[in-house]
């Protein structure tokens, strides 16, 4: 056993390990002794502690560190990690990961992590972890799999093991974890869950809430199976979009999902209700097509139904560091730099035009521009479509000549095309609370229309009020207002030919 010997200090159970580890390693879900075992280490108590029961375990134990590059602090965090591998006679391997700020951090924080991490890769997560994962999956609305939190085991084995005990077997090693700020900060739902949802709880019940939340986990997992089961023999082949339609709801469903999590990558969410319900529209030929997490969408092909990345690399976070480039002088100085530049739109506009044409082949659309400000947009993507499309526009307002959405949707303008039996894609220049997208969703459909989707230039990250289901998406950008490329206030600034912050008041645009 390599390391200075330190922790032999005091009360040792077997092989000189301190007692309370051995104490707990019955808790614990390792590999048999001898097994190579990878282990994500982040520094943490949580995940030290997974070090030194994996080393107990007698696994022959790598340690691997990623770091994000997010906190001044994480490169010394490495030296922590390989020393406690020292130790603990583990093996050590740092790996390094680029993550620009912007939105969802934690979720692409957590992505580029498993990215570069074994597929096996053990994680420290506990019964404490577990508790807010079912909660988290509660709040996405993500079913039964989700409810079923993390699966014990290899991966996972320290779900048994409360948080409190992980601290007590770094203060029995001499290990000084490493306090990771992020995770005190409200802004990352996970922190909110830990610190406000769980002690709520705890107070609404009087009791504690994170066992009985764990015991839940375990009941649903024997129903998932059993349920996955089924699914099974009644649909062998999930990708059949006639057989899946064939089945009962219950049943569809589960396969979908069934499906969808065998086509994620490692360590993805379980899918949503919602997702799984797109899958189904598109499986009974309502929908052509969807988007899923994880930059995919599944779309229908001969009768099958397949997976692909949407769009590359170009359905992207537009963040503010990548804001640049000039604006002109008759738009200063209520304009401010631009967000998506000329080129990245057509680019884009490109991109949709060739996915809209592939999904739409046997059956072209009508495309339904929302005037004034898709009227660029629209006029690019129609020409960027192979196909024999109609277009129609309807014009509607919520906005006034403000900088913020009213709430209260107007038609100025109706459709002067029958839509009974059509295919209708409606063309949005942006989304940011939804609230008008939402109500002429509803007010097309009423038309009888063989499906009502959405292709939207910009989606505002973080301002949507309402569940959205968008077929093809552009850019997601920040929740900040913009003009250009036929966005406007007060009817200026249309003209401009990328997507600019607009950095002026309400006073200078009324």
């Amino acid at each position: 056993m390599g390391g200075s010997g330190r922790w032999r200090v005091g009360v040792t159970g077997a092989a000189g390990w301190p007692q309370l580890v051995t104490d707990l390693l019955p808790a614990c879900d390792f590999p048999p002794p001898a097994a190579a075992l990878h282990c994500a280490v982040s520094g943490g108590a949580d995940s030290l502690a997974l070090l030194v029961l994996a080393a107990a375990a007698g696994c022959e134990v790598t340690a691997i560190h990623v770091d994000h590059g997010l906190r001044e602090e994480s490169a010394a965090e490495s030296a922590v990690v390989a020393d406690a591998a020292t130790l603990v006679g583990a093996a050590f391997v740092a790996e390094k990961v680029s993550v620009p700020r912007g939105p969802n951090l934690e979720a692409r924080a957590r992505a580029a992590r498993f990215a570069v991490l074994p597929p096996a890769v053990a994680t420290g997560h506990t019964m404490d972890d577990q508790a807010e994962t079912i909660l988290l999956n509660l709040l996405r609305g993500a079913g039964a799999d989700g409810l079923a939190g993390m699966e014990p085991g290899r991966r996972h084995p320290l779900l048994a093991l409360r948080r409190h005990q992980t601290h007590a077997v770094c203060a029995a090693m001499g290990l000084v974890p490493v306090h990771d700020a992020s995770n005190d900060d409200p802004a990352f739902l996970r922190n909110r869950v830990r610190h406000e949802l769980l002690p709520l709880c705890a107070d609404v019940a009087g009791r504690d809430p994170v066992p009985l939340l764990a015991r839940q986990a375990r009941v649903l997992r024997d129903e998932v199976s059993l349920l996955n089961a089924l699914a099974l023999e009644a649909s062998p082949d999930p990708q059949s979009a006639r057989a899946l339609a064939a089945l009962p709801v219950p049943l569809a469903r589960r396969a979908a999902r069934r499906w969808l999590q065998g086509e994620g990558a490692a360590g993805a969410y379980p899918p949503s209700l919602a997702e799984v319900e797109r899958v189904l529209a598109v499986a009974a030929g309502s929908a052509v097509a969807t988007e899923i997490s994880g930059g995919r969408r599944v779309r229908r092909r001969a009768g099958r139904l397949s997976v692909e990345p949407y769009g590359s690399d170009s359905v992207r976070r537009v963040i503010p560091d990548e804001a640049g480039g000039a604006v002109p002088s008759w738009a200063e100085p209520q304009v401010g730099p631009v967000l998506v530049g000329g080129d990245r739109l057509a680019a884009r506009v490109a991109e949709l035009g060739a996915q809209i044409t592939a999904d739409y082949a046997d059956d072209p659309p009508l495309l339904v521009a929302v005037l004034k400000g898709a009227m660029i947009f629209m006029s690019d993507l129609c020409r960027a479509i192979a196909l024999p499309v109609d277009v129609d526009f309807m014009a509607v307002s919520s906005y006034g000549s403000a900088t913020r959405t009213s709430g209260v949707v107007r038609i100025v303008k109706d459709l002067d095309s029958e839509l009974e039996g059509r295919h209708v894609l409606v063309v949005e220049d942006i989304i940011d609370s939804g609230l008008t997208l939402n109500y002429l969703r509803h007010y097309l459909k009423a038309r009888s229309p063989k499906s009502v989707e959405v292709c939207a230039l910009l989606v505002k990250d973080g301002e949507q009020r309402v569940e959205l289901d968008l077929r093809y998406v552009g850019f997601h950008i920040p929740a900040s207002f913009v003009v250009g490329y036929g966005l406007d206030v007060a009817e200026r600034y249309r003209n401009l030919p990328g997507v600019h912050l607009y950095v002026g008041s309400d006073d200078e645009a009324t």
